[in-house]
């Protein structure tokens, strides 16, 4: 057990928030595949979430389950 917490204590944070970035990346990729949108929608939106990650996911977190919730 106790070489687990020494593990996890040495991990680098940086290394820490670019896996919950990947992880969030990949997440909001799929829901956005899985979307019955338009495939111009899903196709902009991918381009947005991997091009501008950080922002490109806050942006579809705000408004793109908004637009897909109306569609349906």
């Amino acid at each position: 057990m106790n070489a687990v917490l020494d593990w996890a204590a040495a991990l680098d944070m940086r290394l820490v928030l670019v896996a919950l970035l990947v992880a969030l990346n990949l997440w909001a990729t799929c829901i956005t595949a899985l979307s019955t949108a338009p495939r111009r929608e899903k196709t902009l939106w991918v381009a947005v979430i991997f091009l501008c990650p950080i922002v490109g996911s806050v942006l579809w977190f705000v408004f793109a389950p908004k637009l897909w919730a109306e569609r349906r």
